[in-house]
């Protein structure tokens, strides 16, 4: 199977490069880039180390996943973070989830053997209160419903539709490929500290479009 590997960015310089070096060799086949207005020469420098990029995706996370969905070519699609917190060592183990015969690999910090260096008080409780709601609102039983490092099968994206703009993505993408029927395969992974900079999510602002997200019906 071929895998194409997505990475949403914006002023990430400081990062990527260290970021693309620690992706497996010979198991992604395609990485696509993706970034929203960068100034701070991330643009110039993925160019440079001669991976694919598509420039000025205005309008957030959300943009930018679903752009890198339609410009990609796999028939699995991975997401991963450029700060360096998602360790790309766990890719192999995402795509044994699909092997297995899960439609989805998905990754999680709550899971034993998982955990973060990088999570606050705040949004470490944030994100295990919004996995307990999706649990008990939505049915779809994922330990941790906002680690956004996981594997999708091409197909899924063949009958879901994607709307949301910004982080309010990482709720939509799961719960709408769980309405439609596949299936999720959990994996344990633990996130490191980001390589420089700092989260730019707001967990006030996002917290209540996930919140909202959550209790959408799908």
């Amino acid at each position: 199977m071929k895998v194409s590997l997505i990475i949403p960015t914006k002023n990430e310089a400081n990062s990527i490069e260290r970021t693309l070096a620690e992706v497996p060799k010979g198991v992604v086949d395609e990485i696509i880039i993706v970034d929203g207005n960068s100034t701070d020469g991330t643009v110039d420098l993925v160019k440079k180390l001669g991976y694919k990029v598509i420039e000025k995706i205005g309008g957030g996370y959300g943009t930018a996943v679903r752009t890198g969905i339609k410009q990609s070519t796999g028939d699995v699609l991975i997401f991963m973070d450029a700060d360096g917190s998602q360790n790309p060592k766990d890719i192999p183990r995402l795509l044994k989830k699909i092997e297995e015969g899960y439609d989805v690999g998905w990754g999680s910090r709550f899971l034993p053997g998982g955990g973060s260096a990088d999570n606050t008080l705040v949004r470490s409780f944030g994100n295990w209160f919004f996995s307990l709601l999706t649990r008990i609102t939505q049915g779809l039983k994922v330990a941790d419903i906002l680690y956004t490092f996981s594997a999708f099968k091409r197909e899924i994206f063949d009958k879901i539709k994607l709307e949301s703009p910004g982080f309010e993505l990482c709720i939509e993408l799961p719960l709408r490929a769980y309405k439609a029927g596949f299936k999720f395969g959990e994996v344990a992974c633990f996130e490191r500290k980001r390589f420089a900079d700092k989260t730019k999510v707001n967990d006030l602002m996002d917290g209540w479009k996930i919140l909202l997200a959550i209790l959408k019906k799908y």
